[in-house]
């Protein structure tokens, strides 16, 4: 504590002092003094303002008037109240929550009431240097606040006046001739979980998982896992021509329940195995991901940003869309809620030539 008044001014507000000019305020954290005038009144007026703004827990008004909820509050609410509604597939829940967590640790403690427009652009700013993280921030800050909204803690949402980022996909996408290099220097095994991706848009977590045993009555049943507890999205895709020539050739000497399979390199007992694996056969994402790469790498297709894996389903999407299919029909077989995120994936392929004839006659 400072030490007492004299007598004399025991009713003057803190960090107001005589000067030889009238008089002075003491700013509370810098120390740094500045002149007040020579009215005493409006020195006094101006020092209890100063102090309600500068010093914490001083400003009786604003513990009326500011409700006492933070941006962790927020949070606990969107955690409760609407994250399980969003059916978030395992994989999307870890992104969203490892964002949420950095959130809080930033702006946790924040009221919300103090929440401003620069107090959420300046955290997006600095939270990352990734254009496109930045914007994950912002999507989710602003869901977030916008529960402290719903609740009436604060009635307009900061997040949605900040900054929108924009980026590019920097990864390249995959052309057909890059398709045909790596399938031919790849195993049989990521030739078949190739074909099965570009003939049908699977992602590469429903290629090595699809079994046979999925193949009944003409067609592939398949419940992509990614969409599975959100837009429910269920396929069963006809396996007439090329597909049924695929599957066929999945059918090989090595007896396995999975379309895509192959012989591990050591036999290990069961309790050794990877906690993800059913059977010895069954091939792992991650392992299917690295063997692509060397294929593609073999091939000699190593750019900055190489194709990986997943753009198989873009290149199938974009040949689906040169035979003449609409991108509702694409949107269908890839699972996607909108067409937006179709069109999204077909985007940076070449157009296809539109067959097109003329009516006009050239003036003679």
């Amino acid at each position: 504590m400072g030490r007492a008044r004299k007598p004399s001014r025991r009713g003057w507000p803190a960090n107001l002092y005589a000067h030889r000019d009238g008089f002075k305020y003491r700013h509370p954290i810098t120390r740094k003094e500045h002149g007040m005038g020579k009215d005493f009144a409006k020195a006094c007026a101006a020092a209890k303002k100063l102090n309600a703004l500068l010093m914490p827990g001083n400003d009786l008004v604003s513990k009326v008037l500011t409700p006492g909820e933070t941006v962790a509050d927020a949070i606990r609410v969107f955690r409760t109240d609407d994250v399980p509604g969003r059916k978030w597939a395992p994989k999307t829940a870890e992104v969203y929550e490892s964002v949420i967590r950095r959130i809080e640790s930033g702006l946790g403690e924040t009221p919300v009431a103090d929440v401003t427009v620069k107090t959420c652009a300046t955290f997006i700013r600095e939270v990352t240097e990734s254009d496109r993280a930045r914007q994950q921030f912002r999507l989710v800050l602003g869901w977030i606040l916008a529960c402290a909204v719903e609740e009436g803690w604060i009635d307009t949402n900061p997040a949605l006046a900040t900054r929108k980022f924009s980026h590019s996909r920097k990864r390249e996408r995959l052309t057909i001739d890059a398709y045909r290099a790596i399938w031919d220097a790849a195993p049989q095994w990521v030739r078949n979980a190739m074909d099965l991706s570009l003939l049908t848009l699977l992602r590469r977590d429903d290629v090595v998982s699809a079994r046979f045993s999925d193949v009944r009555d003409g067609s592939l049943w398949i419940v992509p896992a990614k969409t599975e507890e959100s837009t429910n999205v269920r396929l069963q895709i006809s396996t007439a021509g090329p597909l049924s020539d695929l599957l066929a050739r999945c059918r090989d000497a090595v007896v396995s329940p999975f379309l895509i399979h192959r012989l591990p390199e050591k036999a290990r007992p069961s309790h050794m195995r990877a906690k993800d694996r059913e059977h010895h056969t069954q091939v792992l994402p991650e392992q299917l991901s690295r063997a692509f790469a060397a294929a593609r790498d073999a091939a000699g297709i190593n750019t900055d940003n190489p194709p990986t894996f997943h753009e198989i389903r873009s290149l199938g999407g974009a040949l689906l869309k040169e035979a003449g299919w609409t991108n509702e029909q694409i949107q269908a077989l890839m699972g996607h809620s909108n067409v937006a995120m179709t069109e999204h994936y077909l985007g940076g392929h070449e157009a296809p030539w539109q067959a097109v004839s003329t009516g006009i006659a050239l003036p003679r």
